[in-house]
């Protein structure tokens, strides 16, 4: 196997004029020899500013030139990338600097005010697309990158995900485990050297590697800074994309988009929808409104380090529209890098159909969760992972999620965690009880909707306490309603039963 920066070193010899990015917003263009050169270039500036093989550094852009020249530069180092969301609130980013160890920061002038109160001092790098501030400097009055090179059992990326106690938890991914990744993804979902790939998902994560993985066929990526369906079709229709990804929610925007103003869209020919199930309806609108384009959904996880692990074809979608519709509650069988199957509590694989924990055992899964050795150990136990979602495998292989990690929202294609909420709403003083969960919505899929029970002789109305929670929460994590209620329902040992209420809200 290889390194990311062996796959961009080939990548850049074998099809060195070939457009690799195009940056719509900037009007910018780079062909693969120049991605090539600039990230050599920058590795050079961050090597004289004292980053090392086997440093930590914070990132914090935008999807643009230097969000992916930084990885491949990075990794040309051997240094660990620690991709930070600028959606997340000052302390939720200081709680994951502090915890990853991270020794240097870049970060984009207009997210300067998230990290203004951080211990850990952060280079201010412009726009991060047309002008790298103070990193241009560096940049420029440097010599060349040191002689070393990483190897494929190195540690590539530490790359964030929220664990049910709220805890962040961070995946240790190795060069071997990306690469692996990205490679067997690609070929899986066979895309091909001469696709243009529309990038619009927030790259801090797991997406980030979509904004990268066109390196291993060498195709081209237009990206976009943020997510809007205007600027979607304007790409599709002016650089002739032919594959991308949206989340549902995205999805159903950028339907609404297309049927409203159509563009010209006759280059699309796959679609994939990713992070959540999405309905029959909506299908059947993707598949009238794009009729050139193949339908697929991808299921994957943070610990997989982005290698998606099941796939729902474009044929399986066909046979649910011709009558076998259970096959959309499938995220698909799994890819030919993975295996999976369904497992008891005391580890015995299950029989198709009978419901259990999903496990998988692919090279692209994680080499464990940063100074987490017991959880890790749990985790990974027996050479799988464990995923923590309950489903169950049919008699063809297809994998069913029942309960995706018990109470876990995915609100517009983003988890959250309902513990993190509850916590953010019972610091106010008014908030004696708090119950949070996700509820049915046309929009997001899941909206975050909190119970609330009030302290005896205080007074707070919802659209306070959802006010309140924003100083602590990423905006997506911030409750769309507050529900103010008399008590919550309590078992025994007065657990509050969450299960009941969720109940209330959801058909059976």
């Amino acid at each position: 196997m290889s390194t990311l920066w062996d796959l961009l070193r080939r990548t850049a010899r074998r099809r060195g004029d070939h457009p690799a990015y195009i940056y719509p917003a900037q009007g910018l263009q780079f062909s693969w020899a120049e991605v090539a050169d600039r990230a050599e270039r920058l590795a050079a500036g961050l090597a004289d500013m004292g980053v090392q093989q086997g440093d930590r550094v914070a990132t914090l852009f935008a999807d643009g030139p230097l969000h992916n020249e930084a990885i491949f530069a990075l990794a040309r180092l051997g240094a660990v990338r620690v991709g930070l969301n600028y959606r997340y609130s000052p302390a939720e980013l200081d709680t994951l600097l502090q915890h990853s160890g991270a020794g240097y920061g870049l970060c984009s002038e207009d997210f300067a005010p998230l990290v203004a109160e951080s211990s850990l001092g952060f280079v201010s790098c412009g726009d991060a697309a047309t002008d790298y501030g103070e990193l241009a400097g560096a940049i420029d009055a440097a010599g060349d990158a040191p002689a070393g090179m990483p190897s494929e059992g190195d540690l590539s990326t530490i790359c964030y995900t929220t664990g049910s106690t709220g805890a962040p938890k961070g995946a240790r991914w190795t060069h071997r485990n990306v690469t692996h990744a990205l490679a067997h993804t690609a070929m899986d979902a066979e895309m091909r050297a001469e696709d243009i790939w529309l990038h619009c998902l927030p790259g801090a994560g797991v997406p980030g590697l979509l904004g990268i993985w066109h390196v291993v066929l060498g195709w081209t990526n237009v990206v976009l800074a943020a997510f809007t369906p205007g600027d979607c079709l304007d790409a599709i229709s002016g650089h002739g994309v032919t594959a991308t990804v949206w989340v549902p929610t995205m999805l159903g925007a950028v339907l609404d988009a297309q049927e409203s103003a159509p563009a010209d869209c006759s280059s699309l020919r796959k679609v994939v929808y990713g992070s959540a199930p999405t309905t029959p309806a909506m299908i059947r609108r993707t598949m009238a409104t794009f009729p050139d384009a193949e339908i697929e959904q991808w299921y994957g996880s943070t610990e997989g380090a982005g290698g998606w692990f099941t796939r729902l074809s474009h044929a399986d979608h066909l046979r649910a529209m011709a009558g076998e519709e259970h096959l959309l509650r499938s995220c698909g069988q799994p890819m030919h890098h993975v295996e999976l199957d369904a497992v008891a509590s005391d580890g015995a694989v299950l029989a198709p159909g009978e419901q259990g924990e999903i496990r998988v055992r692919s090279a692209s899964v994680m080499a464990g969760y940063l100074d987490e050795p017991e959880l890790t150990a749990e985790t990974l136990r027996g050479g799988w992972m464990h995923t923590g979602d309950l489903g169950y495998v049919d008699s063809e292989g297809y994998a069913y999620l029942v309960d995706r990690k018990q109470f876990m929202i995915i609100t517009g294609g983003y988890n959250v965690y309902p513990v993190e909420v509850e916590n953010a709403l019972a610091e106010h003083p008014a908030v004696a009880d708090v119950c949070v969960f996700g509820v049915p919505d046309d929009h997001w899929g899941e909206a975050v909707h909190a119970l609330v029970v009030l302290r005896d002789g205080h007074a707070a109305t919802p659209a306070e306490l959802v006010e309140f929670s924003r100083g602590s929460l990423a905006t997506f994590k911030v409750p769309k309603a507050v529900e103010l209620r008399a008590e919550l329902l309590k078992g025994p040992t007065g657990k509050v039963l969450k299960r009941e209420h969720k109940a209330e809200y959801w058909p059976a």
